[in-house]
């Protein structure tokens, strides 16, 4: 087992139980309606019922990852020289090494997601508070958009960085 193996699956167990805990306990502390937009003054101006937000995000969280599941199924699927680019450009790495990394590069994305959700959710408990709602979140689109950034470097930088695979004689 490698070590992307081992941490695509575990970082994507561990970021989906904490999604779950962390949807429980900032349900818990919502206010009832809650603020889902806010307007230039920073106060919100469209609201929600809590138990709308919980759902709608259950739901959310649970579609992202079956979509995510489906894609990963269907690509192990797929034979090695069906990769298209991908094989043809890596193709002295070992078929089977490049569809290995490709699957579990894969499987990060949702962990991605789901600790980006993690982030989210918190943002918005803390802007239905009272005492925080004056704080400058813009930060948290960064935070996405370095996480899909890092995600998509991954899979070149990891197939560039192993050896050329050789056979045994």
């Amino acid at each position: 087992m490698s070590i992307d193996h081992f941490l695509s699956r575990v970082w994507r167990i561990i970021s989906l139980i904490g999604l779950g805990v962390s949807l429980l306990f900032i349900y818990r502390g919502l206010p009832d309606p809650t603020a889902v937009h806010f307007g230039e003054t920073g106060r919100g101006d469209g609201f929600l019922p809590k138990e709308e937000v919980f759902y709608l995000t259950a739901a959310l969280i649970t579609i992202l990852n079956v979509l995510a599941l489906l894609l990963i199924k269907t690509v192990e699927k797929i034979p090695v020289n069906g990769l298209g680019f991908l094989y043809r450009t890596f193709q002295e790495k070992g078929a089977d090494v490049v569809k290995k990394m490709l699957i579990n590069w894969l499987h990060l994305f949702p962990a991605f997601i789901n600790t980006f959700l993690i982030l989210v959710l918190r943002t918005l408990l803390l802007l239905n508070d009272e005492r925080t709602f004056d704080q400058d979140f813009s930060y948290v689109p960064l935070v996405g958009l370095a996480f899909f950034l890092i995600w998509l470097i991954y899979l070149p930088f990891r197939l560039l960085s192993i050896e050329k695979f050789k056979e045994e004689e």
